[in-house]
């Protein structure tokens, strides 16, 4: 086969980005031009850069799409890998959620780029550990991928002991050996998995229709080749996909956690994970106590500047110069840029707005996890402004994740002490009780919580619980108090 010509590499490449998503530079041209090379010989074609213009002449139909998924993504995985987030998602993200359930005995979990299967199979055996009344759910495990060799492989279920590398003893418990050596999952645990075709670059597939209110979505490692305009998209789809205060997972290294839009950035057992906020982006920190869950995460919780939104409208550059530090920092938070944020908050200089710009530069650190400068920071604000009831909650938000349980209730108490009808701090004040085994004064908090309920309409949206209504906080609070 002759040799192909740059400029036929370098639309070809723009194609591939268009429709698959995949992101092939300059210096990846030639690996192109390797793993396209076999297709144009499979189609009769003796010069590669005739078939890339017959390819790029016209529409590419679905099979033409599979097969170029085909030759040009890999489909490396096996059971169980990257454990840190499997361990964040069974022991702690997904008690959380079920607890928080109440009646609703639904979960809805989706692998994206599922490969071969083995992610979306892990999920399903960790559900049947983690669930004794697991039959009493009804559990959507959705697994998608482009690759349509690889899903007649997850589909089959049967894998080889590559498969099972540094995976633990008792995962082969789901598992029988055939007699050629490899090893089939077990039937009940392939039921739970529903597989389909999905090219997550193309918002026109009819499986994005059934991958929607998803309380759970891995992606890990799926955009790492992807163009930066398709990581922008492919998310923004990943986050209308999710209910509110769902959990979205990540490859460690393929995009920047921070900067995506929507979404709090957590540090979670020594793993990322994102939980959607709804858009647009308000001064907040978003929760398991947000609009689907009723706890506080131990890893999140709401945290937000009471009154005005400072920073929410875009400012032509001639405003922007006249803002203030704390406009800035304001506007950079609404932004998701929360070390810019801290950073231009920290340099207000004195004045009366300084405690104000202290919790925003506390808001922001605790939403990138580090807590040990949200707390300095959060201490100071309080220190300022002991009559803040938000900065107090702000504290006891951030103790709780440093694991100072009497220090997060002091907190809280400081809190209502400031403001006896703080509503959130009752509610925050009940979760945190009950985890610790107080059942009584967390039913006074409840009950106080309730009393201030019945104050506002039903359908009232509260402003600091992220587009929850009074209606729908006073039924959380009936199913779990």
């Amino acid at each position: 086969m002759s040799a192909h010509s740059n400029e036929a590499m370098h639309k070809f490449a723009h194609m591939v980005t268009t429709k698959l998503g995949l992101h092939f530079p300059p210096e990846r041209l030639a690996e192109l031009a390797r793993k396209m090379a076999p297709l144009a010989k499979d189609a009769g074609w003796e010069e590669l850069d005739g078939y890339l213009h017959w390819l790029m002449s016209q529409p590419l139909s679905l099979e033409q799409t599979k097969a170029l998924a085909l030759a040009l993504t890999i489909g490396e995985t096996y059971f169980l890998r990257d454990p840190k987030s499997y361990r964040a998602f069974q022991q702690h993200l997904l008690p959380k959620l079920l607890a928080a359930k109440g009646s609703d005995k639904s979960l809805k979990i989706w692998s994206a780029g599922c490969s071969s299967g083995e992610e979306p199979y892990s999920i399903a055996i960790l559900l049947t550990r983690a669930l004794a009344d697991l039959a009493d759910w009804k559990v959507t495990l959705l697994g998608t991928d482009i690759n349509p060799q690889a899903l007649e492989r997850a589909r089959c279920g049967t894998y080889s002991k590559w498969s099972f590398r540094n995976a633990p003893g008792w995962l082969m418990n789901y598992f029988t050996q055939l007699p050629d050596g490899n090893y089939q999952i077990e039937p009940h645990i392939r039921k739970m998995v529903r597989f389909a075709h999905l090219n997550l670059v193309d918002p026109g597939e009819k499986t994005w229709s059934q991958a929607q209110g998803m309380d759970f979505i891995f992606c890990r490692n799926v955009m790492l080749y992807f163009h930066p305009e398709q990581i922008r998209e492919t998310v923004a789809r990943l986050h209308a996909a999710l209910n509110d205060g769902g959990w979205l997972f990540l490859g460690p290294t393929e995009v920047d956690h921070q900067a995506l839009e929507g979404f709090t950035c957590l540090h979670c057992d020594g793993t990322l994970v994102l939980q959607k906020r709804p858009l647009p982006a308000k001064a907040q920190l978003s929760a398991l106590s947000g609009p689907a869950v009723a706890a506080p995460s131990p890893f999140s919780a709401q945290l937000w500047s009471e009154g005005a939104e400072p920073g929410s409208a875009r400012k032509d550059e001639a405003a922007a110069e006249a803002e203030s530090p704390l406009e800035r920092a304001f506007a950079l938070y609404s932004a998701g840029n929360y070390e810019e944020a801290a950073r231009m908050a920290m340099s207000t200089p004195a004045s009366a707005d300084k405690a104000e710009a202290l919790a925003l530069a506390a808001r922001s650190y605790a939403n990138i996890g580090r807590f040990d400068p949200a707390r300095d920071c959060c201490e100071a604000a309080v220190a300022l402004d002991r009559l803040s009831a938000p900065n107090h909650y702000l504290l006891s938000i951030i103790l709780e994740q440093q694991g100072d349980g009497e220090g997060a209730v002091r907190s809280l108490r400081n809190a209502l002490y400031v403001d006896h009808d703080f509503l959130l701090g009752w509610f925050a004040l009940g979760n945190l009780c009950r985890q610790r085994g107080e059942l009584r004064e967390a039913e006074q908090s409840f009950a106080n919580a309730l009393r201030l309920l019945q104050r506002r309409d039903p359908h009232e949206v509260l402003p600091e619980a992220e587009g929850m209504t009074a209606g729908r906080l006073m039924q959380l609070i009936s199913d779990i108090a």
